[in-house]
This record gives structure tokens, sequence and C-alpha cells, in this order.
């Protein structure tokens, strides 16, 4: 498998910035056993992009690999309309971020369901994240790269958990973190961070899909050009 692939996916997983599940976080992880309940939340977010994940490369695979084979500029398409999206929300979360926008990330509906029973909470968890990426472009994306690699299995496999490390990589490190503090410390920590995420949240997530959203627009335009001016010879 190619190295620049994996890479790809682990930039565009970073991209798929979740401020909601991070904003989860201080909420679990201040409950009891909320260092375990956490831990549960994720897990139920890594099975879902996993499984969401095979069944769109693999299942996308060969009719993906077809279309692209006798149309090589839809897939560069499709990305450029996704850099686009990406820097329009950017733009939006962008401005709310500087205009002082403090509407809660986690409102009070989703800070009950996060009060659910071990089994439901991992449940709940899943059932976000499949949501999420349903409608996520970043997703779209990724899975479209790699169905139209047809990998074998393990390669898929890694594909798709490279993908998945990244897009949870910061909920983990909340976690991690956390865990690594003093009993004493803990408690004021995951205060001062809910604030920080609340008030600067969605300024973080807006430049983050401003950067990748320009950074695709520009390899998915210049794809798009050559393919374009093949295509014509």
């Amino acid at each position: 498998m190619e190295f620049a692939l994996l890479f790809k996916l682990f930039w565009l997983g970073l991209g798929a910035f979740d401020v909601i599940g991070i904003a989860a976080m201080p909420i679990l992880l201040a409950q009891p056993n909320g260092i375990r309940r956490a831990w549960i939340f994720v897990s139920g977010s890594a099975v879902a992009l996993m499984a969401l994940g095979w069944a769109f490369a693999y299942g996308l695979g060969k009719p993906l690999v077809k279309f692209n084979n006798e149309y090589p500029w839809v897939q560069h398409a499709i990305e450029l309309t996704a850099g686009c999206v990406l820097i329009g929300l950017g733009i939006w979360l962008y401005r709310r971020g500087r205009g002082g926008s403090s509407e809660a990330l986690t409102p009070d509906s989703m800070a009950k369901r996060l009060l659910l029973p071990i089994p439901l909470l991992w449940l709940f968890g899943f059932l976000l994240v499949t949501i999420q990426s349903i409608i996520d472009v970043v997703f779209l994306v990724a899975m479209v790269e790699t169905g139209t690699r047809q990998l074998p299995f393990l390669p898929l496999l890694l594909a798709v958990t490279t993908y998945t490390i990244a897009a949870l990589l910061l909920q983990v490190l909340v976690i991690v973190v956390y865990m690594a503090l003093p009993h004493a410390k803990r408690a004021a920590a995951m205060t001062k961070f809910n604030t920080l995420l609340e008030s600067h949240g969605e300024l973080v997530a807006g430049i983050i899909s401003l950067v990748l959203g320009i950074a695709l627009t520009m390899m998915s335009g210049w794809g798009l050009y050559q393919a374009l001016a093949l295509g014509q010879q």
C-alpha cells in the first residue's frame, strides 16, 4: 500500500474535527466512572467509523473504479466540490467564533443522553458518529479515495483504521491527559478545558476547515485540470 494514501487519510481524519464529540469528553469524565464511560463512548464512535468506512470503501470500490476509468475527472471534481464546501463551512464557523457566538456545543438534550447506561451510551456514540459521517464531506472524500484503490482485506483494514484513529485522536488525547493528571487537578482542568472549548471551539474548527478546504481545493483543482487536459488529447 502507498504510504501517501495513509498520510492523506490521516490528514483527512484530523480534518474531520468533531467539536461535539470533544465537548462531550468533559461531561463524561465528570461523571462517576467517568474514564470508563468516556472510553465506552469513544469505542462506539470507533466501531461506527470502521463499519461505515468499510461499507463505503469496499461496497463502492468496484463501481467507483469502473466509473473512474470511464470518467477520470469525476473523482477530482468530487474532491474539488468537497473542498469548496469546507471553505464555506470554515468561513461560517470562523465568523461565528470571531463574532463571539457562544451557543452550547452540547445542548441539554445531548447532555442527558451522555447520562445513559453504558450499553446505550455506546450505542449513542455509535449512532452519533454514523449520522455525522454520512453528511460529512471529509469522510466522503476519504472513502472515495480508498474505494478507488480496490485494496485487499488487510490494506483496506489498515486504511480505514488510519482514518478512524485520526478522526478520534483529539478525543482520545483528552481522556489520556485527564488520566495523567493528579486527581486533585482533574476537575479544575476539565472546567478550564470546557470553558476554552465553548469560547474558541468554533473558531478552531473554522480554521481547520479552511486550511483543509483550501489544500483540498488546490490539489483536486490541479488533478481535475490534468485529467481534463489528458482527456482532450
